[in-house]
């Protein structure tokens, strides 16, 4: 009884809380303010690098058998304006267990010499779960008698598309493209039901100083049949290694984010959430941290134009010191010569100067 209790608190904070968790079939998250390919497939490549995260969030950390989320994602880099990402996401909220895995591809093309359009695409498996074992209830109850889908997995695919010019970035995705069929059916029998869902995402980031940098950033999410949830945030950021933010979304929450670079390889973000009023004074807040890792990635014809360019490079070395081997081999050859021709005037010199005497003496000293 005491555990069907706290199932009953918890749908409650569903109901009055903002319903962020489940309004939007997936748990939201603060996660795309340092890591945008958590939103967005077609954010993938936006920093010319490669990516791996790792990210936990708790919700409602004063509630017992509150959610919790783990997900892990990354992208790379495989062929010039190619890149490949996956991610695996689960969401535990006391009996109601839920599993995500997914891959995308992103493909990068230049408009102009500062823009760039990014086409997304992603495939997702789901496994959705209730844990009726862990309930302390009587079965013969008509509610969990009738409930016929206790286990149930299903596919869906993903969209993305992002504009770039500069530092603003513009994206339109649908992270859920094909409605279910449960969705058509009532409430009773669509348990695990699935309805198209869209997000619009706008930021852009601007130099305050040498030193100082600003990075504001609006997301508007819109499930089917569910209210829109909106994001504000902006970042601080100090050197391009640490930051400070702030967010506040449209259901009476506030977030404030705090991180920074641990190595040139390594960053390390923190996000603490609080709603105002209500049920949310007794929720203890949300927590959510991120562990991330950036590598520079060079494509294949990179690499093969930079081996090129090395390769010129010896050559031309190569043909200037031959070059100069035998300019230093033509002068040395001209001074041997010269100097041959001197010792030869010398002797001419000398033999025309001699101090032997006359064979025949002058005509006067014959007289």
């Amino acid at each position: 009884m005491k555990h069907l209790t706290r199932i009953l608190v918890l749908l409650l904070l569903f109901v009055f809380a903002g319903m962020d968790t489940w309004a939007q079939q997936f748990p939201i998250s603060s996660h795309y303010t340092v890591n945008p390919y958590a939103l967005n497939p077609a954010f993938a490549g936006a920093n010319n690098r490669s990516e791996f995260y790792m990210n936990y969030r708790k919700d409602w950390s004063s509630i017992a058998g509150s959610p919790q989320t783990y997900r892990i994602n990354g992208n790379r880099k495989v062929y010039n304006n190619m890149y490949v990402g996956g991610e695996i996401m689960a969401d535990f909220a006391d009996i109601f267990y839920r599993l995500k895995m997914g891959l995308s591809y992103t493909y990068r093309v230049q408009l102009a010499t500062d823009q760039y359009l990014s086409f997304g695409l992603a495939g997702h498996f789901y496994q959705s779960v209730i844990r009726l074992d862990q309930v302390n209830a009587d079965f013969d109850d008509p509610i969990f008698r009738n409930l016929d889908r206790l286990f149930k997995s299903s596919y869906n695919a993903g969209f993305g598309l992002v504009y770039n010019r500069d530092n603003l970035y513009l994206g339109f995705g649908m992270p859920v493209m094909m409605r279910t069929q449960d969705a058509y059916l009532n409430l009773s029998e669509g348990t695990f039901a699935f309805e198209r869902a869209y997000d619009f995402y706008a930021g852009n980031r601007y130099q305050l100083d040498s030193r100082w940098e600003v990075q504001p950033a609006f997301v508007l999410r819109k499930t089917l049949n569910q209210p829109v949830i909106m994001d504000f945030s902006a970042m601080f950021i100090y050197d391009k290694q640490y930051w400070l933010g702030g967010l506040y979304r449209n259901t009476s929450l506030f977030g404030l984010t705090v991180g920074g670079q641990l190595t040139n390889r390594m960053m390390l973000n923190y996000t603490y959430e609080i709603g105002v009023g209500g049920i949310h004074s007794q929720s203890g807040g949300t927590h959510e941290i991120t562990l991330g890792f950036r590598r520079e990635k060079e494509d294949a014809r990179s690499i093969r134009s930079r081996t090129k360019t090395k390769n010129s490079a010896n050559i031309s070395k190569q043909k200037q010191q031959k070059e100069t081997k035998l300019k230093k081999d033509k002068i040395t050859r001209e001074r041997e010569k010269t100097q041959r021709y001197k010792k030869k005037k010398t002797y001419l010199r000398r033999t025309r100067t001699s101090t032997k005497l006359p064979k025949y003496a002058p005509y006067e000293n014959f007289k």
